[in-house]
This record gives C-alpha cells, structure tokens and sequence, in this order.
C-alpha cells in the first residue's frame, strides 16, 4: 500500500486545482450585465412570479450550445436556471491542475443578459467526482480531506461569488431504501469515509464564508411520495434539519428535487405536513429537479399526457400551498433531453419515450405545462413571507 500523502502534498495539489482569490477576479462584471426579463406574459415564470415564486429549469450544454429553439423556449420560460453538471466538480476538475469554467460561464452570462437568476449545484455530492479525487480522498487524513474540500467549494463558489442565489451544497447525502445504514442515515461516501459525518456541516459553514449571499441548500431525493420507506426518510430529513439549525449550521433551505414516479402514489397529507415542519424551521424549501416518470401510463399520447398533467398537478397543489416554497425548477425543459430515457430503471416497459417535460419534441406546450401553469394561479399569494425568505 502506498504511503499516505502529506499535508503538504495534499495542500499543494489543490492549491494547483486553482485558489479561490484568483477565481474571485473575475467578478460580476465577467459575466456581463443583468438584463431585461425575457420570460414572455404568459410564460410558466410569469404565472409563478405572480406568487412570489420562480420556474425554471436545468440547462443541459450540449442543448444549449447547439439549438437555438431551446434557447428561446428556456427564455421565454424560465427565470431561474441551473447547469446539470457543468458546476460539478467532474466539468470543474477535471483534472490535477486544470480547472475548466467555460460552460458554467457561458449559462451564466445567458442568464444574465436575458434578467435570470442561476442556482448552483452542485457541491458536495458521492458522485460526479472526477475519478483521481476518489483515491485521493481514500488516502487523505480527515484534516487533509477536510483541506481539499475547501479548496474546492472556495475555488467554484469563489468563481461564482454573487452571482448564485443559492447553491446544493450537499446532494443525496441519505441512503434510500436498499443502502447501508452508515450512523443517521448518511450514505456511504468518499466523503463521510475521509471526514466523517462531520462533513455536511463543514461544507454548509464553506460555502457560507466564501458566498455569504447564496442560500446554503440541502438537496435530497426520494423525499415527496406515499410508501413507508420514504415516510422513513423524511423523518429523518427533520430530524437531521432540527439538529443542524441547533447547532447553527448556516442552512437556509431545503431542496426536494422531484422525481415523481407514476408507478408510487402520492400521499397529499404527509407531503404537508412535511413542508409545513420544514417551514416551521425558518428554512425556505425548493423544488429542484421536477419531472415525471411515466411508466406506469398507458402508450396512447394523450392519456398519458394527460395522466401526467394530473400527477404534477396533484403534487403541485399540495407543495404551492405552503409559503417556505420559493422555487419550482424541472429538470429541464424539453421531454428528448430527460435522463429518464436513458437510466436502466426508469425506461417505459414499451420501449416509448418518456413524456416527462413541459414541452415536448417540438417545443410546444403539453399538458403538463398548462397544469403547471393552472397550479401557480391557483396557489394562494404568499409573495410577503416568500420575500422574507429569499432575503434570509
């Protein structure tokens, strides 16, 4: 076995991943001034806006960069964005001495000139490591890994410094219902292995003293619907919550990304008083990732479409309700892109596309966009204690 690198080693090979001060050069004015709102009158922005709420969506590069329809529908539509991976630390570094900011950048100076705000994800995450950190962490002291963790979060969130109104500083950080039980429920990780548990809180307290302004977000799957073993888990996401706003950790909100599935039920009154308890805290409480796996419906277009429809709206009555909501964000916008298509598990028996967007192939609206749309102006005005939240 070789021997475990020194601290020195280890603090000069992320100090050669790119220091934060540098990073923080670039500055607001890198990204190009705050433009004019470009979401249309009658766009799913509009209508949440209304409320005190914000829509958007994940922006995938690839789309991005290489449609410009889909760059008019995330206008059109959207207030808030969010990059899927090109803020992870696999597109930031992606390898010892290279830190790469190109595509975050160019989402960001898009959202900028169109009047959008941008979220940030995502930090501290078991996956979407590069895949020299893994071995890295492995050898690395608790001080040592703790060392490389905030090189990182000041390199990206210093690079971003106020310009992302709130970052996932933690992603899945709870097992589900098949993972290990590794002490409250954490998962097993390359950094609870080099840390410890202590992990969560660090990463919220370095985020906070690098970007004051972001909203320290907690983001965590398998949270929202009707079986025993997510009842399970939410449990535990209060209770771990509780702990940590008693011990002053610097959380400001709760992420529920939202990845329904048509094959679990959704159980109205547990996801309120969820939302309620997490309200309760003081936090503010974010959906992240929506989108609907359709499985469960049947092939015909539109019933399923409209079997969809009336999924999200049943979830989103519920969630809209509550005033710690402040943004309702899917996982992008554009039914070819979602990743549901392409994950072993989640494919359609019959081998069809998933419906599982607002807007479908040809960017217009289904379905789902108009019950996403009734939802906002069905929801009550909870624009004032939105407003106190978002200001934190």
């Amino acid at each position: 076995m070789p021997p475990p690198p020194s601290r020195r080693s280890i603090l000069a090979g992320a100090a050669s991943l790119g220091l934060a001060p540098a990073a923080r050069a670039a500055g607001p004015a890198g990204f190009g001034p705050l433009g004019r709102p470009s979401w249309a009158s009658d766009s799913l922005q509009a209508a949440a806006s209304a409320k005190g709420l914000m829509y958007g969506c994940e922006v995938p590069f690839h789309r991005f960069d290489g449609t410009v329809a889909y760059r008019q529908a995330v206008a059109r539509e959207c207030g808030i964005l969010v990059c899927g991976t090109e803020m992870k630390m696999e597109e930031v570094l992606p390898a010892p001495g290279r830190s790469e900011f190109s595509r975050g950048d160019a989402i960001l100076r898009f959202a900028r000139a169109n009047g959008q705000r941008m979220r940030g994800h995502t930090l501290v995450w078991h996956a979407a490591l590069p895949p020299w950190v893994a071995p890295l962490l492995g050898r690395a002291s608790p001080v040592q890994a703790e060392d490389f963790m905030r090189r990182w979060i000041e390199t990206v969130a210093g690079h971003y410094r106020g310009q992302i109104v709130a970052w996932d500083v933690v992603n899945e950080i709870l097992g589900n219902e098949t993972d290990p039980d590794r002490g409250g429920g954490l998962r097993d990780s390359p950094w609870l292995a080099s840390i410890g548990p202590g992990y969560v809180d660090l990463a919220f307290r370095i985020l906070h003293e690098t970007d004051p302004a972001a909203a320290g977000t907690w983001n965590e799957d398998a949270v929202e619907q009707g079986v025993p073993w997510m009842e399970a888990k939410r449990t535990k996401v209060l209770r771990r919550l509780e702990a940590m706003r008693a011990r002053g950790v610097p959380i400001r909100r709760f992420g529920l990304q939202s990845h329904l599935t048509s094959t679990i039920p959704i159980d109205q009154g547990q996801l309120r008083r969820f939302l309620r308890e997490i309200g309760q805290m003081g936090l503010g409480i974010a959906i992240t990732e929506l989108d609907i796996d359709d499985r469960a419906f049947p092939s015909d277009v539109a019933t399923r479409d409209r079997k969809v429809a009336d999924f999200a709206r049943r979830y989103l009555d519920v969630a809209l309700d509550e005033p710690a909501l402040l943004d309702v964000v899917t996982w992008d916008i554009y039914d070819p892109d979602t990743w549901l298509n392409d994950h072993p598990y989640r494919k359609r028996p019959d081998g069809l596309a998933q419906r599982a967007l607002p807007l479908d192939a040809q960017y217009r609206r289904k379905p789902l966009w108009h019950a996403m749309k009734a939802a906002f102006q069905a929801a009550p005005d909870h624009t004032a204690a939105r407003e106190r939240l978002r200001r934190g």
